[in-house]
């Protein structure tokens, strides 16, 4: 399991978003077999003024589109960059075919300093799948693995809704990720 966190901001009328995965991989011994999510590249949305209330979207690909506010700077912004790995825990070189399942959690609304701030509308570019519902289960295959370490890399987008009263300031939103093996053959 891996934890997912942090949309990030700061001045008064600006919201600078990140997307962190932090990892809570539990102890296992080196030798065990085990699955984890890395994420290289968070999701930016870059810095933006909100009069009022707005949004920003983040594709997979990296496009942009935005809607009641006024963007500061877009040179931050892009998708997050995950890695899927499986290690089978020993050097053996059998092929092994695997099937892991990850799901996303909801996010929370963020609230303080009189903005609040929605996370929604996962994208992701996995071949299948498109707009990714917060719990809808995301199937990921890794045939032929030979190495010890087999990973499947993606990346996901989203939507920010920001709604400002008045202030600014750093905005974190947790999403926990969840992955499990479903079967290695």
């Amino acid at each position: 399991m891996s934890r997912l966190k942090s949309i990030r901001g700061n001045s008064a009328f600006s919201a600078a978003c990140a997307l962190v995965c932090l990892l809570a991989a539990s102890p296992a011994a080196s030798n065990s077999p085990q699955v984890s999510v890395q994420n290289p590249s968070a999701l930016r949305f870059g810095t933006f003024a909100v009069p009022n209330s707005g949004f920003r979207e983040v594709s997979p690909r990296g496009g942009i589109s935005s809607g009641g506010i006024f963007a500061l700077d877009d040179t931050g912004v892009g998708p997050a960059r995950f890695v899927v790995q499986y290690d089978r825990g020993n050097n053996g070189r059998r092929e092994l075919n695997l099937v892991i399942e990850i799901v996303f959690s909801a996010p929370s609304t963020y609230a303080q300093g009189g903005i609040t701030a929605r996370l929604s509308r996962y994208q992701i570019d996995l071949p299948g799948y498109g707009a990714v519902r917060p719990g809808q289960v995301i199937r990921i295959e890794m045939p032929n693995c030979r190495q010890r370490v087999c990973s499947r890399a993606f990346n996901l987008g989203g939507r920010i809704d920001v709604d400002r009263n008045f202030g600014g300031g750093l905005v974190e939103i947790p999403i926990v990720v969840d992955a499990a093996v479903i079967s290695v053959r």
